[in-house]
């Protein structure tokens, strides 16, 4: 076989610092912004966080929505990716759902300052320190993640499986907020609220009982 004449491709010591000076502003970031909410937090703690200067951290982000932004990106793009490897991991479309909905579920609880993040970007007390135009972007985002997984929904409807007038985008929407609501539910670590031991079997329930109620009569 002949070998490509291309060389690889390396990036300079110079490219590589840059990459990691940007991954620690927005680790740095999305720690503060859960913990103390978009208003509440500034560049120069951001800095302080990332171990640079507040002028470091505006070369690569122009202001703090932009950073927020890039923020709420990096967070859909981690969901994203579990959510695509669950489904391929399962085989029946309705295990594939579940998959998909327990996988959300397990990241959320996994990375809590992520999940706190996204939820959020839905405050009204959060929106309105933001313009409209990140307000649409995040939103966009979001709808553009729920739009795909409700593409498995689809598939469902199309074989018979589900009622056809299920809405798969209405299911999607549903599904994502009942999972948000369990998983601040087992962030709150009340054993009062809610039995620890008993958690798992509350998460595969309620995806169960939503199936459930979509299946085709026949």
């Amino acid at each position: 076989m002949k070998r490509s004449s291309q060389p690889l491709t390396k990036l300079s010591k110079r490219e590589s610092n840059k990459l990691q000076r940007r991954a620690a502003i927005l680790s740095a970031a999305q720690a503060l912004i859960s913990e103390w909410g978009f208003k509440g937090t500034t560049m120069q703690e951001v800095a302080e966080r990332a171990g640079l200067s507040k002028g470091t951290v505006y070369l690569y982000f122009k202001s703090k929505e932009e950073l927020y932004l890039s923020v709420c990106v990096m967070g859909i793009a981690g969901f994203g990716e579990r959510l695509e490897a669950a489904g391929r991991s399962a085989s029946g479309l309705e295990d594939r759902i579940k998959a998909v909905y327990l996988a959300y579920i397990r990241y959320s609880l996994e990375e809590p300052a992520v999940f706190r993040v996204l939820r959020d970007t839905f405050l009204e007390q959060v929106r309105q320190n933001l313009s409209r135009s990140t307000i649409e972007e995040t939103s966009g985002i979001i709808k553009g993640w729920l739009e795909n997984e409700s593409r498995l929904l689809q598939e469902g409807i199309d074989s018979g499986v589900f009622a056809a007038d299920l809405d798969p985008y209405a299911f999607s929407v549903t599904a994502w907020r009942m999972a948000t609501g369990l998983v601040e539910l087992a962030l709150l670590e009340d054993p009062i609220v809610v039995d620890p031991d008993n958690m798992q079997r509350m998460f595969e329930g309620s995806i169960d009982l939503l199936i459930k109620g979509s299946r085709s009569v026949r």
